[in-house]
């Protein structure tokens, strides 16, 4: 037996406020289970808790129930060597301390007195077979959000453990490269003779890829989007390039200083109350073209016009007032002690988020540290602050990121809600009920070169 966990509950803070309940799972050996749960359901909670590390992710807290790894009590607190795990924000676990993915990846084996020769093969070894050989010399902070996904996949698998917790390890990552990862999981757990439980949305995974399904709390909403795309085909729909008088990009290259170059003659126009999807797999330039669409970044040739004013002749206040941008990375948004003073801070700039607040669920929130909202709500928060006041026009990275069934249909109704009052919505996703619930939405596409 890997894994039994039998009856277990959460509760948090001195209020304690109850987590889960009654939550149990069984893990026999090679097998893999997949969790589910609606966001908030406690997914993140029961995944430290069988790991043993709630002290470093809760303050005071109680839990109850039994926890067995491989035949042995699981302590809170300790440190075990056969057990691994992917945290639900890839932003949060850098070591901080490497510059490169190479050097990420040889951490946890240099913590574990690993001989340089053997360290070496192991680390080329793993990031073969993630595909990301060829960012082993990158800086960690230029990687694309998926890319990001995928090395710490990497790091998780460099040490081997025989239990792995993966915390939504697929949402970042494209389409094409998900199936691979489920089997390199399967494949990791036999080898091992060990097991991996992964806590991932019900519309990324086909069910039938694991030997035990876990649920925390009530059944999740599937009849909006069924069935998952990993059992569909690969057929997409067609989408024509959007056209429009808005916003107009002509023959954009960029590349980053002493690196490659990253867009090739990228070229579109997008009209107001146009949706449009940036498409095209981890790093083919999809987060650096919204930085340059917002003015956070130049490109090395081309040009671009808002209604017809040239980017060079405006500051980069002026592009950030008329062009909003929902970061991947939702957290970088925020400086506030609650929502409400957040979403008070970008009125007080000239960004109210008006009624997106309310469309957007936030209204119930306001009170909250924006630090202690789930994942999903701070996704929402930062559409509501990047696409607030009188912009033209809005770019919103991941935004169905971690959304379950009703912060998903929130986030459709404000975005229809923005194009509806003339804004042009440009969408950067690899959720497939984000493209089927926008079927005439225009695509831009950067190609479809895999990411080595």
């Amino acid at each position: 037996m890997v894994l039994n966990a039998s009856h277990l509950g959460l509760s948090l803070g001195a209020e304690k406020r109850t987590i889960f309940r009654e939550v149990s799972c069984v893990l026999g050996e090679s097998e893999t289970g997949l969790l589910l749960g609606r966001s908030g359901s406690g997914k993140t909670a029961f995944g430290m808790a069988i790991c043993g590390l709630l002290p470093l992710w809760a303050g005071r807290f109680e839990l109850w129930g039994a926890t067995e790894l491989f035949g042995r009590a699981v302590e809170q607190g300790g440190c075990d060597r056969d057990t691994g795990i992917i945290l639900e924000n890839p932003y949060t676990q850098l070591s901080g301390l490497k510059n490169t993915v190479r050097g990420e990846l040889a951490f946890p084996l240099e913590c574990r007195g690993v001989g340089r020769t053997e360290m070496r093969r192991i680390v080329e070894e793993t990031a073969e077979s993630l595909g990301i050989h060829s960012l082993l010399e990158r800086r960690v902070r230029t990687l694309s959000g998926g890319e990001l996904q995928r090395a710490l996949i990497a790091c998780a698998l460099v040490t081997r453990p025989r239990f792995l917790f993966l915390d939504r390890p697929l949402t970042e990552i494209d389409n094409a490269f998900r199936r691979e990862v489920l089997r390199l999981v399967r494949t990791h757990a036999r080898e091992v003779r060990g097991g991996a439980l992964m806590a991932e949305d019900p519309w990324l995974v086909p069910e039938e890829s694991f030997e035990a399904i876990v649920r925390i709390g009530p059944e999740e909403e599937t009849d909006e989007y069924t069935p998952p795309p990993l059992a569909r085909s690969d057929s997409r729909t067609e989408r024509k390039a959007p056209s429009g008088d808005l916003l107009r990009v002509e023959n954009v290259r960029f590349a980053y200083p002493g690196g490659n170059e990253i867009l090739r003659e990228v070229s579109f126009s997008i009209g107001r109350g146009d949706i449009a999807f940036i498409s095209g797999p981890n790093g083919a330039g999809k987060t650096t073209l919204a930085r340059i669409l917002a003015g956070i970044l130049s490109p090395s040739r081309g040009e671009i016009s808002l209604e017809g004013r040239p980017y060079r002749s405006m500051t980069r206040r002026e592009i950030a007032s008329r062009v909003g941008f929902a970061l991947q990375n939702a957290g970088l948004h925020l400086s506030r002690s609650t929502v409400s003073e957040e979403l008070a801070l970008a009125a007080a700039w000239g960004f109210p988020a008006g009624n997106l607040a309310d469309i957007l669920g936030l209204d119930r929130l306001l009170g909250a540290h924006p630090l202690e909202l789930a994942q999903a709500e701070r996704k929402r928060l930062a559409v509501a602050l990047a696409a607030g006041g009188s912009r033209d026009a809005v770019i919103l990275d991941e935004p169905a990121q971690y959304q379950d069934a009703e912060g998903f249909r929130m986030l459709v109704d404000a975005i229809s809600s923005l194009a509806g009052k003339g804004m042009a919505v440009l969408l950067i996703s690899h959720d497939p009920r984000l493209r089927d619930a926008f079927p005439e939405a225009g695509e831009i596409s950067l190609g479809d070169k895999p990411i080595s």
